[in-house]
């Protein structure tokens, strides 16, 4: 080193403290996944596992119960993704990235796991409409499925309020909105029969 050159200096955003690696339990499979990532972004990830595992002795195994290792396998994906420009999943790998993100309090990982089940091709509007009910989303993100749901023939049934779990506030939102829906389409079918009406009246032709 050239004793007359500056020195050097760590990089303020790039020098990573080495955590080692973690092993988790999950279903009977075992994962070895770096610690860096979980511990910066799960709280809950973070006080399970120490920050510094012994080297010399064994490592140790930290379970997790209540979780299916598929899923977990999904949420590793999003971190060891190999295509890293293209994160295109179903809309199921979303939906488990996003249980575990609320289970461990990885808020980053629910952002985007909400923005891509929010714009899924499959997505249903009920469903749309459910996670936008959540209180880190805002509920006209689901503007478009509410108009869906409010200018299809069908009203809200029994059978859907069941399954989608749907709150008291957004069935009052529905059913409000259809009656003022069906107001608008009497009132134009109404102005439409006037206009031929007046169409036919205008442009009459003798009997013969």
């Amino acid at each position: 080193m050239n004793p007359d050159s500056k020195p050097c200096s760590q990089s303020t955003h790039f020098w990573l403290r080495d955590h080692g690696m973690l092993v988790f339990e999950v279903q009977h499979v075992l994962f070895r996944v770096h610690a860096y990532f979980l511990h910066r972004d799960s709280p809950v990830l973070r006080d399970m596992a120490p920050v510094e595992i012994s080297a010399t002795g064994p490592e140790p195994v930290f379970h997790l119960d209540g979780v299916k290792s598929k899923d977990f396998e999904h949420l590793l994906w999003l971190y060891y993704n190999p295509l890293i420009t293209n994160y295109t999943a179903p809309k199921t790998t979303w939906q488990a990235i996003l249980r575990l993100a609320d289970r461990f309090e990885m808020d980053n990982i629910k952002k985007i796991a909400l923005r891509n089940l929010l714009v899924a091709p499959d997505v249903d509007p009920f469903e749309t409409i459910m996670l936008c009910e959540r209180e880190d989303m805002a509920r006209a993100q689901a503007e478009e499925a509410y108009i869906a749901i409010l200018t299809r023939n069908a009203p809200l049934s029994a059978e859907e309020i069941k399954v989608w779990g749907l709150t008291a506030e957004v069935i009052a939102i529905i059913t409000q909105a259809r009656e003022e829906v069906i107001k608008l389409r009497n009132r134009a079918e109404e102005g439409v029969r006037d206009l031929v009406k007046a169409a036919l009246k205008n442009n009459s032709k003798m009997p013969e």
